[in-house]
């Protein structure tokens, strides 16, 4: 496979399902359907606010990165509700890393000199990849790594685990000369960055006794590529091998997200519009009594996720103690990303589409769907994309296809030769469906559905309803590192021990010429009630119908009138 070849695969909304945990939560909005018990009553953006500063003051950053995502779904009125967004997003980030005994162990089993070395790869390979060289200057990820390294000083479990004899007096000491003394040392290449790096690390040996120095540098080497954006994130080898064992139950993909509460594994949410809260009885709160056969009484994230390796006959069993009664719900391991088709104005010939998420199977499941309707006497459709957090880039160009004759679909801008102002344009011609659509977006549509959504815009060939978009309009690229790595005798690196950098190489510009990337997508319809926004999608989809036909007269086309 070329690099280009295996960059159109790059995944621009779910990149992965430790990503997941912190780039879109199970976000909390109104759904279409009745409110059922256990469900949290929706905060007002005031309350949202007051809930994540009170958060961000109590050291709590995972809820005050939830309740400032909560807001930004809800309120973009406030320009640094992103900021803070992502400032707390990088805090939890580095709190789940403190966590993490595989990024532990990785930290404990290197060496300085191959610490420094690391950094000293990411210094060098991540400017001339970026997708904007002069944010990522070697300067800049130094001055990232720093950052995140006094954030990391901060944490009272870091210092426990990597330090001796470091008093709060001493930390805020050595913190405060971090910020003032090393942030601004000019670090041009590799070179300078380790230079720096040991005496930096002479520094913190003078303060106080650093058992393991490696964790220092591992803080910076994480910090330089976090600083970046909040798709940007240094992976260790555990996290980085495909192959690896998952610690952390995935359900994302079904709509359920799950979590630990006095030892027991219950369901922490479910998306609303997703497979499970349409097909499934499961709700916030139901205690989770056995996932596929076992036991889950006592249990832990880690054999939560051991459970999912082994579903039955291609379902995923979930046996619960819920809120109201027990039940079974049987969730499929492979979800189609449309999932829900259906005729919701017999008399007009309306027609609804929920697409769930992006992949290389959307184009043919929409096409399908689309046949489906219109054997039904369908003659607009409401193509749903609420809560579509993305998925594949070229899927999303290739659906976008689907409905757009000809036209640029989306243009990549980058600094690689592969994504430099590279354009991704329709063809279809005659193929492409012609039903007049109606697109319902909201604050969780992202990514790869956003570039549907922006092409069927700007190239007036759908309506949009709804609420702004999130803004993710970037690609993220797997960039192996290979510093500590043993290699053959033609170079290739046979072990896998540096890990890697899921890194930001492009960025999105739709057909108007518009950035998507932290601004998101219009609707020409602005509404906030999801209930609402079904009506009027259904009401602009009337609108859009093509007139029927007139009846032709019964001598019609047999009388040659001169």
């Amino acid at each position: 496979m070329t690099a280009w070849a295996t960059i159109r695969r790059a995944r621009i909304g779910a990149a992965l399902p430790l990503f997941l945990v912190f780039a879109l939560p199970a976000f909390v909005r109104g759904a279409d359907e009745p409110a059922k018990s256990g469900k949290p009553v929706k905060l007002t953006p005031v309350q949202l606010r007051a809930a994540a500063d009170a958060a961000e003051k109590a050291g709590d950053w995972e809820a005050a990165f939830t309740n400032y995502c909560h807001l930004f779904v809800a309120d973009r009125t406030s320009a640094d509700v992103r900021d803070k967004l992502n400032v707390a997003l990088r805090r939890s980030q580095q709190l789940r890393r403190h966590r993490d005994p595989n990024f532990q162990q990785f930290a404990a089993s290197m060496s300085t000199t191959d610490a420094m070395r690391l950094f000293a790869e990411v210094v060098t390979k991540v400017p001339v990849l970026y997708v904007e060289r002069e944010r990522a200057t070697p300067q800049i990820l130094w001055e990232h790594g720093i950052e995140e390294l006094s954030r990391a000083l901060d944490n009272p479990s870091f210092r426990q685990a990597f330090f001796d004899g470091a008093s709060v007096d001493k930390v805020e000491s050595f913190r405060k000369t971090l910020r003032v003394n090393w942030a601004k040392q000019p670090v041009a290449n590799a070179i300078d960055a380790q230079k720096f790096l040991r005496q930096l690390l002479s520094a913190a040996d003078a303060a106080f006794t650093v058992r393991v120095r490696s964790a220092l540098i591992l803080e910076m080497v994480c910090g330089a590529c976090a600083g970046l954006d909040e798709y940007t994130v240094f992976l260790n080898p555990s996290q980085w091998n495909p192959a690896a064992v998952a610690t952390v139950p995935d359900m994302t993909a079904q709509g359920v997200y799950l979590g630990i509460a006095d030892g027991a594994l219950v369901v922490a949410g479910v998306a609303p519009g997703s497979w499970a809260a349409l097909n499934t009885s499961l709700i916030k709160g139901d205690r989770i009594s056995r996932l596929n056969g076992k036991t889950m009484e006592m249990t832990t994230l880690a054999l939560a996720a051991e459970a999912l390796r082994t579903p039955v006959d291609g379902f995923h069993e979930i046996e619960t103690i819920g809120v109201e009664s027990d039940n079974l719900s049987r969730l499929p391991v492979v979800v189609p990303t449309v999932y829900r088709t259906e005729v919701v104005n017999i008399k007009e010939g309306i027609g609804y589409i929920r697409i769930g998420s992006i992949a290389t199977t959307t184009p043919r499941e929409l096409d399908e769907a689309v046949h489906w309707l219109k054997a039904r006497g369908v003659r607009s459709v409401v193509i749903d994309l609420r809560g579509n957090m993305g998925g594949s880039f070229t899927a999303g160009v290739d659906t976008a296809k689907r409905l757009i004759p000809a036209g640029l679909i989306v243009t990549t801008q980058g600094q690689l030769s592969q994504v430099d102002n590279q354009p991704f344009s329709s063809d279809s011609g005659m193929s492409a469906h012609d039903i007049p659509a109606v697109v319902l977006v909201d604050g969780e549509t992202a990514s790869a559905a956003e570039v549907l959504a922006v092409a069927l815009k700007d190239h007036n060939r759908a309506t949009l309803v709804g609420m702004p978009t999130f803004g993710k309009g970037a690609i993220q690229y797997p960039v192996r590192l290979d510093a500590l790595d043993e290699k053959d005798e033609s170079g290739r690196p046979k072990t896998l021990k540096s890990g890697g950098v899921r890194l930001t190489i492009a960025k999105l510009i739709a057909p108007s010429g518009s950035p998507i990337n932290g601004v998101g997508v219009m609707p020409h319809v602005l509404e906030m009630h999801p209930a609402r926004q079904r009506e009027i999608a259904i009401e602009k989809a009337i609108e859009l119908l093509p007139p029927l036909p007139r009846p032709m007269s019964p001598m019609s086309g047999l009388v040659n009138t001169p």
